[in-house]
């Protein structure tokens, strides 16, 4: 009746959905892609997160690469963040790239994260 998938079948690059008429409690962790258009009590982990306007995320989110079009009560980690006039986030944003659109809602804090790149060590050829 049901037969057994292998990952390596799985086609990639599809994100993983939280319907608009789901409600999930509890962490969702993906390597690759998720989709919030329901709502999500507990921590989002992925590689890039598209939240939806009738999308919520009640915890921390921790991506490379987000949009926000709906609600997050939580912090968020974000590599490069883009944040919509649709938006309404309450939580301290920690980001390297940030973009704003106007009527967004954001109350707490931006931090910007310096790009890994620049924590680097130059040495110089110069005796002195």
């Amino acid at each position: 009746m049901f037969s057994k998938i292998e990952r390596s079948d799985v086609p990639s690059g599809l994100p993983s959905i939280v319907s608009k008429d789901m409600t999930i409690t509890g962490n969702l962790q993906s390597p690759g892609t998720i989709q919030v258009e329901g709502k999500v009590i507990g921590d989002v982990e992925c590689h890039e997160l598209t939240l939806g306007e009738d999308g919520e995320v009640h915890g921390q989110i921790k991506c490379e690469i987000a949009a926000i079009h709906g609600s997050v009560v939580g912090e968020l980690q974000v590599t490069n963040l883009s944040i919509t006039a649709s938006a309404k986030i309450s939580g301290d944003i920690v980001h390297e790239y940030v973009s704003i659109e106007a009527h967004a809602r954001v109350e707490g804090k931006l931090v910007r994260r310096e790009s890994q790149q620049a924590n680097l060590n130059l040495v110089s050829d110069e005796i002195g």
